[in-house]
């Protein structure tokens, strides 16, 4: 798979000779067809296939860095002859890294996408014609008999063929199925941080909107929150230990997301809604953040389901039971602090166990 310069027949290996316009033009028919990936211009086969990932990259993004890089390295080598070997190497990466994607398509997609397809020919056409020009130099070299050429010729050969392992194991390792449910709940947990979002800390409230106790502690919070959002990533999370509390939490995540500077303002037109109706609607809610000058925007399925999910998972992660709950971890140390109820959840007991962490 190896394009040499052999010492020869060098005028079988210029420019101008059939091997390298055809290698020109399959880098190029790659990269058109890599744009048409990343432009998502396919039919419905290739959908499924925007769905994975190799080592996190999509793969058109792997496809167009290639086939640029690979016709910039081509057409170079004109000037530097020692580029057609770096081209043979990526090539040879490429080729094993296909053979996994095709078998990808076969077993889990279950069907063929043509310009995956068609990317995987054209790189086995290039790796098609540097193999036919190894092999002729290494004859030539044969018939000469150098024996000090010979082995540098069967030295490349061999790098070329475990590079092509290299690619297969890269690949078998690599590519991975994006999540795209988890990719909107990362999202949404990052729209819903309040304070600095950098800190190590996080701190999550945990409530309920019919939660007696819980109200009892809203005051001390709302005084709290202001000391402590420099230092710590502070979520408010709603576990709907009455489940008629579920019919707020649309509203609350709209407004943590669209109108965070007056989220505590919210908050409490929220509360005292809850104490009127147990199933508000949008004309509620409207009414309410036009007499309280708020921001609402609805929010999308996807984005309320991502909301939700989020808060299981924080629910699941601290195996919670009951509500009010203020848990504060340290991401770095992984220590976890749970204050439970209203005899636990006291102002200089958030401030001393949050200063206590920042100094580990």
């Amino acid at each position: 798979m190896e394009k040499q310069n052999t010492p020869i027949d060098k005028k079988s290996l210029l420019p101008t000779g059939w091997n390298f316009w055809l290698v020109a033009i399959a880098l190029v028919a790659g990269l058109i067809l890599s744009m048409m990936s990343w432009l998502e211009i396919c039919v419905e086969h290739c959908s499924a296939n925007q769905d994975y990932r190799f080592l996190g990259f999509p793969f058109a993004h792997i496809g167009l860095i290639f086939f640029i890089s690979g016709l910039l390295i081509h057409f170079f080598s004109i000037k530097y002859s020692w580029l057609s070997q770096l081209l043979s190497y990526m090539t040879a990466l490429a080729l094993g890294s296909e053979i996994v994607l095709i078998g990808i398509q076969k077993n889990e997609i279950g069907h063929w996408c043509p310009i995956c397809i068609s990317i995987a020919v054209t790189i086995g056409i290039i790796g098609l014609i540097l193999t036919i020009d190894y092999f002729k130099n290494l004859s030539n070299i044969f018939n000469l008999n150098p024996r000090g050429q010979i082995m540098d010729v069967i030295k490349k050969g061999f790098t070329s063929l475990s590079l092509a392992v290299l690619g297969f194991i890269l690949a078998f390792f690599g590519v991975s199925k994006f999540d795209h449910a988890q990719a909107s709940m990362n999202d949404m947990q990052e729209k819903l941080a309040f304070g600095n979002l950098n800190s190590p800390i996080d701190v999550y409230f945990v409530t309920d909107w019919y939660c007696p106790s819980c109200k009892k502690i809203e005051p001390l919070i709302e005084k709290t929150l202001p000391l402590i959002q420099n230092k710590v990533k502070f979520y408010f999370v709603d576990y709907p230990i009455h489940k008629k509390s579920m019919n707020f939490t649309p509203y609350n995540l709209s407004f943590m997301i669209n109108d965070k500077a007056n989220y505590i303002r919210s908050r409490n037109a929220l509360a005292r809604l809850a104490e009127q109706t147990e199933d508000p609607n949008d004309e509620d809610i409207v009414a309410l953040a036009k007499r309280d000058k708020l921001d609402f925007k609805e929010l999308t399925f996807v984005q309320v389901k991502a909301g939700m999910e989020f808060f299981d998972k924080i629910v699941k992660k601290f195996s919670l039971s009951a509500t009010p709950v203020l848990i504060i971890e340290n991401t770095r140390t992984h220590e976890v602090i749970k204050l439970e109820g209203t005899n636990e959840i006291k102002d200089h007991k958030i401030l001393e166990v949050i200063n206590s962490m920042q100094k580990k």
